[in-house]
């Protein structure tokens, strides 16, 4: 089943759900549900980027997230507020506040067939916090109070923090925090901008 969505601007004000309804042909309205099929629908801003990490505009987040994974991610899209695991199977926070301990997936391969490790992660997040010449990461200062990132296994990864930082929890669970390949970015650290490659669907 195929419904496009077309001038939804005339239904402004009515919730999504009526205004979906209300744009999809009249076949699709009274045929049974099917699960699957396509929905189109605009996106009214350009992408500036391919580059998760570089990227402010959710425009980016609807071609260009699905493309990658998340170290946590919100549950959604019904609880925005619940962040639940993505990458990571398992994490803990010490008491203290100031290590957060990743058990990561088995399994998992990038879209070029290599497999999916912590030194992901690390080389991710390096970039993040400390992003090379040339290279832009526009969330470098919600990430200042990580001060080591530590593999000691290809499946557990563990942040050590300078001071205390509650919303980090939110950064790793971030749609901008698309997770890169270590061995891709050591080739070339802008590679996210010129091919979107990650482990996602």
């Amino acid at each position: 089943m195929r419904i496009k969505l077309r001038t939804l601007w005339a239904f402004a004000g009515l919730p999504m759900a009526a205004a979906i309804a209300l744009s999809a042909p009249a076949e699709a309205q009274s045929s049974t549900p099917k699960k699957g099929g396509i929905l189109n629908f605009a996106v009214v801003a350009e992408l500036p980027t391919s580059d998760c990490h570089a990227a402010t505009t959710f425009a980016m987040v609807h071609p260009v997230a699905p493309q990658y994974s998340t170290l946590l991610k919100f549950e959604g899209p019904h609880d925005n507020l619940k962040i639940v695991g993505d990458l990571a199977e398992s994490w803990e926070q010490s008491k203290d506040g100031l290590t957060y301990t990743f058990k990561l997936r088995k399994g998992v391969k990038f879209h070029d067939g290599s497999p999916f490790t912590a030194a992901d992660i690390k080389a991710t997040y390096d970039r993040i916090r400390n992003p090379p010449d040339g290279i832009i990461s526009v969330r470098k200062p919600l990430h200042a109070a990580i001060k080591d990132i530590e593999t000691p296994d290809p499946h557990t990864v563990i942040f050590r923090l300078s001071r205390v930082d509650m919303s980090l929890i939110l950064q790793f669970a971030s749609p901008f925090n698309c997770v890169y390949s270590a061995a891709e970015l050591a080739k070339d650290m802008n590679y996210p901008a010129k091919r979107p490659m990650g482990t996602g669907a």
